[in-house]
């Protein structure tokens, strides 16, 4: 195609795609939601009203609440009826119930309270019903039931004389308009009322909402025949695009949003028209809205759109930079990926590919699946004029919303291009293989894979040596460096702690032609001379918080979102330097990003496809530029300081720069703060109290912080926000004190110091008492000295005699240990004697004659029953335990010698082996007198003999 063809096509599309952005910047919106488990209040919201700082006032079944766009408060009015109706009107703000109207004004501590104003009705006058519209006109206050009107001019209450039942109490303009009930509409002027005639076409239906447009031209809702316009003469019915839909659902409130006309419908929703009749959007419980039936409608300064609902309330969030397609998506599966293409938005997901045309409003509408597209979707890609994807079976490219296969390698990741020598090709990263891409007859095809590497890969960037660094889907990081061709890997080798990371990720990135991975730390870059990733501190600093980003999506022209779990950042990076440009929390729109597969799909300049989980939102850069560079800093508005002990608090309404100085008692703060962004879209914030935290907290939708127990000190509360952009406010400070206790004064340090030097002067005179004390008990010590030293020699005497003692029966013990050792050993000896001798005896039989074995055995006998040896044991043991034979006889006078023998043998903790050679007796033996022995004792089963012969 020649240069020109593609020129004019670039063109089509630039002029096809600006439409777009206006169009999508003129539509879009977000609804946010409050339900009453949030509000602390009732289901049912039935009006609504702002006052000129944007707080809004809702009339709820439980009472009263008041949203100041930080938290909701209740209150209830004194029979706790259900509040039906609400006006703010200056300072003021007017309520209507059951038998009941009157205002509500705040005092100084932040509650609201209320003033009836029915004791100025006469008696009578309101019996059995509700008020259920207000409205100002002038300084005169109207409050309408079904049978009454009355008119309040501050100081008394009116009743006007009805033309019969009437319906609802409207405001046009600086006109008064009601419906009688089965009849037509009167005008109240002068607080008569005057018919319309032509009105009785109404007879049949309810007028519930009187717009006014301009002067003799007001548009007229009811509640079964549609729309109606009225020049001052005539009416006309209006048909517009919403028409039958308007009658079907039943209008029930209507209100003049700017340049948009809005209705409020009992069973399906809220209707946005534009003046002309088109129907811009319809908005009910199956795409936005919490509840189909709308109770109410306020606009604030902004023209957004607060919407009461017979379930919560809403706010509408018109030229909002976030848009979200749910109900579109809900069989389609979690967003992968998605490009524009040929005005059509094609979305891959793990479901497969869909696409969506773009209709004059620049909504994306009848989505369809692309055939044969069905499974994962991995991406979507505009390269040269022709849009590709991966699926899980291969990568094609779409050609009139057809699939032609440009690769059969099962799941293509991406799609990267790279200039090898004076050859553009393109690579990819799949689940096995990576493959190299060639231009052929005008389409990118697979031409080979490269040789060396069979792994899954997610992530794949080049750098400019045309290394590749390929992030494999479990294991880690890797670098490869192809051959000149990209058909075999020369060298390959994992990334690790030796090359700079020491911590495990298989992600890589490329940020201002630089190849990056996150980490906790921040990004650490690629250093080709050194061959090893480097922490990129100066980059680190720029992008603060959000050097922790986990991924990078790069947008071209040296912009990049950086995706952190709970923020989102657009920074423009160029040479090392990083620019902040935008900052989306995606709880704010209630985004849910994919876990570690979070993607932007940039569509055009201005256009940005988020990928959710259950759907996908479009950010307009467009809408986000016209919200403003407004940085005010965050308000406090209100200040509570309490003991804990009894609870008593200290509140502050408004504060004064100057530093409070508050009891130490009053340790305790609770800070309540707010922005100055629109009430009604998601606010967050930072905080720190300098002199306790560390650092800022995360940022947060808390409007409320609380310290406990602060010790005694100088403190600065430091508060700032987020704009809507995703700018950091300027930040609000509070100084406050905390004194010390009394006893923690300078006054209390200053007594301290005097009774400190009272307190020395008695000390010196005390010590001089106590040296004289001192020299007479050193007179009276040096006497006792003498006494203790006589005593001291005297036991030292003592204490070598026993210790001389105690050394004699040391040495009579070893004695008596080596002379019964020897005992044992002869005599084991002499039975082993015996015992050969008779078994030489039993083997030569006559040939050892009888006599000589007789006399041999008689004298071995004689040596093992030797008394000589009994007695010499006897008198060692005697010297070393002193009377023991001569207790045991007195106690136990039935023992006789050889239970004796035994005691002393048990005494030296012999055993029954060790006794048996001494008693010249078997071991059964001396087991048989052991049991005698404890016969004669009289021990139990249970103690031991042994024991008990030690311890005697």
């Amino acid at each position: 195609m020649k240069k020109s063809g593609w020129w004019l096509i670039w063109l089509m599309q630039f002029i096809l795609f600006s439409g777009l952005d206006g169009r999508a910047a003129e539509n879009q919106f977000t609804v946010f939601h409050y339900k009453s488990i949030d509000y602390g209040g009732g289901n049912q919201n039935w009006d609504i009203s702002k006052d000129s700082s944007g707080r809004v006032f809702i009339a709820n079944n439980a009472g009263l609440l008041v949203f100041d766009g930080s938290r909701t408060r209740l209150f209830e009015l004194p029979e706790r009826t259900i509040i039906r109706s609400v006006s703010c009107i200056g300072e003021r703000v007017y309520t209507g119930s059951f038998k009941e109207f009157g205002f509500w004004e705040e005092r100084n501590n932040g509650l609201w309270e209320y003033q009836s104003l029915v004791s100025l009705v006469d008696s009578g006058a309101f019996q059995n019903d509700e008020i259920w519209k207000i409205v100002n006109l002038g300084e005169k206050i109207y409050f309408q039931s079904f049978g009454n009107i009355f008119v309040y001019d501050q100081k008394t209450v009116t009743k006007l004389d009805l033309p019969g039942p009437v319906l609802f109490l409207l405001k046009s303009g600086e006109r008064l308009f009601v419906q009688e009930i089965n009849g037509g509409l009167h005008e109240i002027i002068n607080e008569a009322f005057r018919f319309i005639p032509g009105s009785e076409i109404f007879e049949d239906t309810e007028v519930k909402t009187i717009l006014y447009l301009k002067e003799n031209e007001i548009v007229i809702g009811t509640s079964s025949l549609g729309l109606y316009r009225f020049d001052g003469l005539s009416f006309k019915e209006w048909e517009t695009e919403a028409t039958s839909l308007l009658k079907q659902f039943k209008i029930n409130n209507g209100l003049l949003l700017g340049d948009k006309l809005v209705f409020g419908t009992i069973l399906k929703g809220l209707f946005v028209l534009n003046i002309e009749g088109k129907l811009l959007h319809h908005m009910h419980s199956s795409n936005w809205l919490q509840n189909n039936t709308v109770l109410a409608l306020e606009e604030d300064d902004e023209n957004n759109l607060w919407i009461g609902l017979d379930k919560g309330f809403d706010f509408v969030w018109f030229h909002s930079p976030i848009e979200t397609y749910r109900d579109l998506f809900m069989e389609a599966g979690s967003v992968y990926t998605a490009a524009m293409f040929e005005n059509d938005l094609y979305v891959g997901t793990n479901q497969g590919i869909y696409y969506y045309h773009i209709n004059e409003k620049g909504k994306f509408t009848d989505r369809k699946l692309l055939d044969d597209s069905q499974g994962q979707v991995w991406f979507l890609k505009v390269v040269d004029e022709k849009l590709y994807c991966g699926l899980n079976d291969g990568t094609f490219v779409i050609k009139d919303h057809k699939l032609i296969r440009v690769s059969d390698v099962n799941g293509g990741y991406n799609f990267v291009p790279i200039q090898a020598g004076d050859k553009n090709r393109i690579l990819q990263s799949s689940y096995n293989e990576i493959v190299v891409f060639e231009k052929k007859s005008d389409i990118w095809q697979k031409s080979h894979t490269v040789k060396g590497f069979n792994a899954p890969a997610r992530y794949l960037e080049s750098d400019h040596l045309g290394n590749l660094f390929i992030g494999h889907s479990i294991t880690g990081l890797y670098l490869l460096q192809p051959s000149p061709e990209i058909d075999s890997a020369v060298h390959f080798r994992s990334l690790g702690a030796d090359d700079g990371i020491a911590f495990k990720t298989n992600k890589v990135f490329k940020i201002d032609g630089r190849i990056v991975v996150p980490s906790d730390k921040g990004f650490y870059q690629w250093n080709a001379l050194s061959g090893r990733f480097e922490i990129w501190e100066e980059l680190n600093t720029q992008l603060e918080s959000f050097a922790n980003a986990r991924t990078v999506i790069s947008l071209g022209q040296n912009k990049h979102w950086l995706i952190k779990p709970n923020e989102i950042g657009m920074f423009e990076i160029r040479f090392g330097k990083a620019v902040f440009l935008y900052r989306i929390i995606p709880e704010m729109f209630d985004l849910n990003l994919i876990e570690d597969y979070e993607n932007i799909a940039l569509l055009n300049d201005s256009l940005h496809l988020i990928c959710l989980d259950d759907g996908f939102a479009i950010l307009n850069i467009y809408n986000l530029n016209k919200l403003g560079n407004s940085r005010n800093a965050p308000r406090i508005k209100e200040l509570q300081f309490w003991k804990l002990k009894n609870l008593q608090k200290i509140f502050h309404k408004s504060f004064e720069s100057d530093k409070k100085q508050l009891s130490y008692r009053f340790n305790n703060i609770s800070i309540a703060f707010a922005s100055h962004e629109t009430v009604g879209r998601k606010k967050y914030f930072q905080y720190m109290l300098e002199g306790m935290d560390e650092g800022w907290s995360e940022w947060s939708t808390n409007t409320g912080a609380e310290y406990f127990r602060l010790p005694p000190g100088n403190y600065v509360f430091k508060l700032k926000s987020l704009t809507a952009k995703g700018f950091e406010t300027e930040i609000t400070n509070f100084a406050f004190r905390i004194r010390p206790p009394w006893y923690l004064t300078y006054y209390a340090f200053g007594l301290y110091f005097l009774l400190l030097i009272l307190f020395a002067i008695l000390l010196l005179n005390y010590y001089r008492r106590l040296q004289w004390k001192k020299q007479e008990q050193q007179l009276r010590e040096e006497n006792e000295q003498i006494k203790v030293r006589s005593k001291q020699a005297e036991s030292e005497l003592m204490k070598l005699n026993n210790e001389r003692l105690l050394d004699e029966i040391t040495s009579k013990n070893m004695e008596l240990a080596k002379n019964t050792m020897a005992m044992i050993r002869k005599n084991e000896l002499l039975i082993d004697i015996r015992k050969e001798f008779e078994s030489q005896k039993e083997e030569l039989g006559n040939r050892l004659p009888s006599k000589y074995f007789n006399r041999i055995n008689k004298l071995i006998e004689s040596s093992l029953n030797s008394e000589h040896d009994w007695e010499m044991f006897e008198h060692l043991f005697d010297q070393a335990h002193e009377n023991f034979f001569k207790r045991l006889k007195q106690e136990y006078p039935d023992l006789t010698t050889s239970d004796f023998r035994l005691c002393a043998y048990l005494r030296m903790n012999l055993s029954s082996k060790e006794i048996a050679p001494l008693l010249n007796i078997s071991i059964r033996g001396v087991e048989e007198k052991r049991y005698r022995l404890r016969k004669k004792i009289g021990l139990s089963t249970e103690q031991n003999l042994t024991e008990f012969i030690i311890g005697y």
